[in-house]
Formats: structure tokens, sequence, C-alpha cells
């Protein structure tokens, strides 16, 4: 493909502008035919977006322009060839020099010579004096340390150390900048597991088994989305914590369930799985851009039990009484990075802040659905207190006919997840086991209001 760096910075910039990087992706490489420059793309692109504050830093030290004053498309342009000079070694400096000022040549105005000459000679200058690089020193000062190394902000770091200690968050950053790996769920409703596996075989699928029976880690695969084993519904594109949270609510058959925040549609889809297609599942979502998505999945699943509504939960009244709520609630998703690395420089204290409050507000608003013994499973793809062990606590305190269970053993029957636990809810650290961050939390109604 021409002018590959060109596109990458394109498609950059973008999501400097509040674009997800995975939808983007996925529809830039479509685009591409070439598989290895589908490969590059994805490791220059992805790699900025992780590496963003180090790379910054570098540059930096060979600026004598602040990078707030530069062009938004120089200091792309300066990071994508600060990328490839510093974590691509296959790559020729002088190409990856060349590549990356055609690219900001190309998008500046020809009037803006200046800014094409400063991005070339700035790339120059740090690939001639990389070894005088100065990084901080952990000794020195260690949360700085942490952050340039691991490229997170600084406000995050101190926020993980606190909670966590030094130790813990380094494997939290580093765990966060590995990239996502691409799990397949079987969907049962579709195709039985002898065909499922025949189907990854016949489409030559690698794989390797998770510590979920039905969660398969794919290996070498180019497109899932594109092979005849997910066109046909017998698989579903799910990260194993995601898959946990339907595993441990335990829907069973003819069961009436509570969805509160149903999109994309993942854990929907997995609890009629589990139901085998019978019952009742009231899926919500406030947007209904999202709940159509949510259709289409369902869709090719084969899933028939599903009810969408388009409803705000935190407002949400009906006069049902369910078996089963699965409040799988909006997040600061800080256990997500690897798989959305813009995570960490789209998000800051007053989000954490304000996702508690909502959580709090849905949770409020819908204990009263649920059948005295029923549960209700609160889950979150996030790693701070205050939305995760804080928030349950409150809840816990002001709902007397609340109890909490031990969630350890529903754990060791539903996976082979062996992490220790000496508390009744579970928290998985980005990390610690071979999957994303996630929180879990089982509640049961005791006694009738």
């Amino acid at each position: 493909m021409k002018n590959l760096r060109l596109e990458i910075l394109k498609a950059l910039l973008r999501v400097e502008k509040g674009s997800y990087s995975n939808l983007l992706l996925d529809s830039k490489l479509k685009n591409i035919d070439d598989q290895r420059d589908k490969n590059l793309f994805t490791e220059i692109f992805y790699g900025v977006i992780r590496n963003k504050l180090y790379l910054d830093y570098i540059i930096k030290q060979f600026s004598k322009t602040p990078l707030k004053k530069m062009d938004e498309e120089v200091l792309m342009g300066l990071r994508i060839g600060v990328y490839q000079l510093f974590f691509l070694d296959k790559i020729p400096a002088r190409a990856a020099i060349y590549e990356s000022v055609e690219a900001v040549k190309i998008l500046l105005p020809a009037a803006n010579k200046g800014a094409v000459s400063f991005t070339n000679g700035v790339l120059r200058n740090i690939n001639r004096n990389q070894d005088s690089i100065q990084f901080p020193a952990q000794a020195d000062d260690p949360e700085k340390f942490l952050s340039i190394k691991y490229s997170y902000p600084l406000w995050l770091v101190r926020r993980f150390i606190k909670d966590y200690g030094f130790t813990k968050t380094k494997m939290i950053l580093k765990a966060g900048n590995k990239r996502a790996e691409v799990i397949y769920r079987h969907n049962s409703l579709k195709k039985s597991r002898e065909e499922f596996i025949e189907l990854l075989e016949k489409d030559q699928i690698k794989y390797e088994k998770t510590f979920l029976s039905s969660f398969y880690r794919l290996k070498e695969v180019n497109n899932p989305a594109a092979a005849e084993v997910f066109k046909s519904g017998a698989a579903y594109i799910q990260g194993t914590s995601a898959g946990l949270a339907s595993l441990l609510l335990d829907p069973k058959k003819d069961m009436m369930v509570l969805d509160l925040a149903a999109a994309p549609g993942g854990k929907t889809s997995h609890l009629a799985d589990l139901m085998n297609n019978t019952g009742t599942i009231t899926a919500l979502d406030i947007s209904q851009s999202r709940l159509n998505l949510v259709k289409e999945n369902l869709k090719r699943l084969g899933v028939e039990n599903v009810s969408l509504k388009k409803a705000d939960a935190a407002e949400y009244e009906d006069n049902k009484k369910y078996d089963r709520i699965l409040a799988d609630l909006p997040c600061s998703g800080l256990g997500l990075i690897a798989s959305k690395p813009e995570i960490k420089w789209d998000k800051n204290e007053a989000v954490i802040k304000k996702m508690a409050e909502l959580q709090y507000d849905i949770l409020n608003n819908n204990l009263d659905k649920l059948k005295v013994g029923g549960r209700l499973l609160y889950s979150t793809c996030t790693v701070t207190r205050e939305e995760n062990q804080d928030l349950i606590k409150k809840i816990l305190a002001e709902n007397k006919n609340f109890e909490l269970i031990d969630i350890n053993k529903k754990v060791k029957k539903v996976s082979s997840l062996n992490l220790k636990n000496n508390n009744k809810y579970l928290e998985i650290l980005p990390g610690e086991a071979d999957s994303e961050g996630f929180f879990y939390a089982l509640l049961k109604k005791v006694e009738s209001d």
C-alpha cells in the first residue's frame, strides 16, 4: 500500500479526536490487501498510542519547540518516526525517517515547508543521539520511572501504587502494554462443540484452551470476523474475564433475567446460550444504535429469548421480579487498556467519580426488581476501588436485605482460574491471569422489602 505511514498518521489523529482505536483499525485494515502492510499498520498504530508518553519524552529532549505549539501533523509524524526508531529494529532508520516525513509533507500545506524540515531535522537528530537520551531512574523517582518507561499518565501510576503497591503496579502496566489476544467463545445455540472445533480446523485456525472451557485463544489468525466459524454464528469474540461474568451469575433454564447494560451483546448472548434459549432475558441499553448492534449479534448467534428495550437503567421501571440480574455496568475501563490503549489518555479522576455515581444510581434503581433468593452479579472492566469494592460496601450498608455471596466456590466450579483470593468478591488485575482486568461481586436478596 502506498503511503502507509500517511494512513497511519491520519488514523492516529482521529483517535486523538475521540475515535475508538479498535473500530477505526478494523475499518482501515479492510482497505489493505497485503498482509505485511496490515501487520505493520497495526504495529505502528497501536504502538504509538500505547507509548505516547514515552515517545513525547524523547521528542522533548530534541525539540526547542514545545509539543503544544507543534502542528498536530508534525507531532504525530514525529511519534510515528520515533516509534519505528526505538521499537522496530527491522525497519532501517533511513526508511523510518523518510516515510514519516513524507506523510507530514503530504498532509501539511505546501507553504509550511518549515514544519517538514523541522520534522526531518528532529528525527535525524534523535537517530544520531539515541545513546545520549536520559530516562528517569527508578531509585530517584519510582513513580516517574514507571510513568515514562511504561507510558502511563502520572496520576494513574500514583493511583495504582497507592492501591496495589509498586510491584503489582509494574505488573498491571506491563500487561496493559501487551497486544490484546483474540478469544472465541463457542456458541452452542448454533453448533455443537465438535462442529465448532471442525470449523476451526477447516479454517486452519490455530488455538489453545483458556481457563474457561468454552473459550479458545486464537493464534496466528488474521481476520477472526471473516472466518466461517464466526460468520456461521458458532463463535463470538469475547474476552475470558467478560465471559466469566455470565458463568458466575449462573442462570438456569426458564428463568427471568434482567441485563442492565446489554450492548454490544456478548454477555446477553452468553446468558441465552447458558439458558438454551429458554426463559426471558430483558436487555436494556440507553442507545438505540448500540441496541441495533446487539440485535445484529443476537440474530447471527441464533438467540431467541431476548427482549430488547431502549432505556436508561438508572431510571428504568417495570413491575416484574427477576431471578437473576446482570449489572455489568459502564465504568472507566482501566482493565481493558491492552485492547483499547487510548483509555490511558482519555480517563481522569473526574471520570472515575462520575462512573461510580452512575453505577450507584443504576444499582439503587434496580435492586427491588430481584426476587427473594434471586442473585445479582455486579461486574466492571476496571480496577478502581470507588467503582468496585467501595461501591459494593456502600450498597450493602444501605440495603440490609442483600448479602454478599462468597464467589470463590463459583469460580472454581466454572473455571480453572487459580488466584489467591481472601475476599468474597473477585478482582482480576491485568497481568494476574491471562485475561483482561475485571471485578465481580455476587449479591443475594435474602428477605422481602
